[in-house]
């Protein structure tokens, strides 16, 4: 099977650049997918991205843990604790953080570990089906919706829905997605890691753009972008994708 994978970025209408991403085969058809979205104010949110992406990337690299679940929780507490070093050299960095998607294909199983609200989207079958729990306000409301608690009317309109539960922060973790078990990967089957900059588009647009004319994960990098610019939202946040294609 052939394996291909690509990612970009836009900055919006942000001062800085709060995203960070990589994507690596880091050996015979082993892939590392990784993606952050910092917070913090301009400077604390884009030290807080790059930071966790490239330990998180180092970490993971250096572990002779085979077993890709707990390797991919390794990562994670050393993304974690890298935030919490960059703290404790500088008390201004005190409200920085940043959520962040590691996602491992071992050939045709894909593994992930997850923090916060960006979301891992699955396209198989002419469907778009989000992978990783939301750790936000929002993401409480819609499963207290789908329980029939409350209306999908009032989980839409709160005006907390972008309150995150739980980030990587230097601190412990109380909410972590990492699933005991992986997800196995049918051929055409397309993953993305986004930051939430993405979501000025609609779920129906990205499967659109996903499946018109098998396009290649570089094809459908180009065409979300311009899509999210094409929206011309004000107030744009950073908006990153990594695109991952199994075939």
């Amino acid at each position: 099977m052939d394996v291909w994978a690509d990612s970009g970025q836009i900055q919006g209408s942000r001062e800085s650049q709060q995203d960070s991403y990589a994507h690596l085969e880091w050996k015979k058809g082993h892939y590392l997918l990784i993606l952050t979205d910092g917070m913090g104010g301009a400077a604390g949110g884009e030290l807080a991205g790059r930071t966790a992406a490239e330990e998180f990337r180092n970490t993971f690299l250096e572990s002779k843990e085979e077993n890709p679940r707990r390797r991919l929780l390794a990562a994670l507490d050393g993304a974690n604790n890298a935030i919490y070093a960059e703290k404790l050299h500088n008390s201004a960095l005190s409200d920085m953080g940043t959520t962040l998607i590691g996602a491992v294909v071992v050939h045709d199983l894909l593994y992930w570990v997850s923090v916060g609200d960006s979301p891992l989207w699955l396209i198989t079958d002419g469907q778009i089906i989000r992978l990783n729990a939301d750790h936000s306000v929002g993401g409480l409301l819609d499963m207290r919706a789908r329980a029939g608690e409350i209306s999908w009317e009032e989980a839409n309109q709160s005006h907390q829905r972008h309150i995150l539960l739980e980030a990587v922060q230097g601190a412990d973790l109380e909410y972590i997605d990492a699933p005991a078990e992986p997800h196995q990967l049918q051929p055409g089957d397309t993953v993305i890691l986004a930051s939430d900059g993405i979501e000025t588009c609609s779920l129906d647009e990205l499967l659109e753009i996903v499946t018109a004319g098998r396009p290649s994960p570089s094809d459908i990098v180009e065409a979300v972008l311009e899509a999210v610019i094409s929206h011309n939202r004000p107030g744009q946040d950073n908006a990153t994708l990594v695109v991952y294609r199994y075939s």
